[in-house]
């Protein structure tokens, strides 16, 4: 048994939503450790529902995630005080001087998410109280806003284990692993159960690689970074290495206009809000 904070569950597509328990232990496959201010804006947050889910610092209140890290098994928000944001960490087990932890206070959740394709797959949490800056170690990330072309080199930020098995290898400091950008078509001919909409961006291995690197459980909301812009979160296709199941993000660029009006809202949705579109 893994403690507390390495106990990380995946979700992948049509089954985003099973409960917690049911979800298996494994996490971020090879990669090289990273150090202290190379991803100011990596993130993650701690909830009832998630363990652990990536997030990205937006400003000094906000951060970006997936819809799936902040709705409960049956779509509803859940209570945003209970969140938990850590940034500025790099190991999970450690409380260093650079981590800033804040309680969450509003979630924003895309309107338009479906829980059966993972399209529009991306949230917003306020947070009580604002992130100290300028930091080092903690900075908002620079937003993509321009197309990336297929065979581009991009870097997947997030933690977990250094090789599969029936032993778990795990390494609770934060990795980054390179991903090239995959042409779309190709990545939905491979996974038809689960295309790959405009609105998303493939990267990674599409043959077997069973040493990585690739996206393995607890990766969850992790951020690609092409060009060192935010370019997507993972939202499916955590596939370890295996073939045929090409890791997929929802594509920041085309949610820039949703996230700037997320943050200057003044209204509060209750906890326990649905999206319109959860089926």
């Amino acid at each position: 048994m893994l403690p507390y904070p390495l106990l990380l569950f995946l979700v992948i597509g049509a089954t985003a939503f099973q409960v917690k328990e049911q979800l298996p232990e494994e996490f971020l496959l090879g990669g090289m450790e990273t150090s202290f201010g190379q991803f100011p804006a990596a993130a993650y947050i701690v909830s009832p529902e998630r363990e652990l889910c990536g997030a990205t610092v937006l400003n000094a209140n906000h951060v970006l995630t997936l819809a799936q890290c902040v709705l409960n098994a049956t779509h509803n928000t859940i209570n945003p005080r209970l969140v938990r944001v850590h940034a500025g960490v790099l190991d999970l087990d450690s409380v260093s001087p650079h981590r800033q932890t804040r309680l969450g206070d509003v979630i924003f959740v895309h309107p338009n998410f479906k829980a059966h394709s993972l399209e529009n797959d991306v949230a917003v949490i306020r947070i009580q109280q604002p992130f100290i800056f300028p930091s080092n170690e903690v900075e908002p990330a620079l937003r993509r806003t321009r197309i990336v072309a297929n065979g581009a080199s991009c870097s997947l930020v997030g933690w977990g284990s250094i090789a599969t098995g029936p032993v778990q290898v795990v390494n609770h400091v934060q990795r980054v692993i390179s991903l090239t950008v995959k042409d779309r078509d190709m990545c939905s001919s491979l996974r038809r159960d689960m295309p790959v909409f405009e609105n998303m961006i493939c990267a990674g291995y599409t043959t077997n690689v069973p040493n990585g690197p690739a996206p393995c459980q607890g990766s969850l909301g992790s951020g690609l970074y092409c060009h060192g812009d935010l370019t997507g979160l993972l939202s499916f296709g955590i596939n370890c290495g295996a073939a045929n199941n090409p890791p997929t993000f929802t594509q920041v660029r085309f949610y820039n206009p949703w996230i700037e009006q997320q943050l200057v809202r003044n209204d509060r949705p209750p906890a326990g809000f649905s999206p319109l579109d959860v089926v």
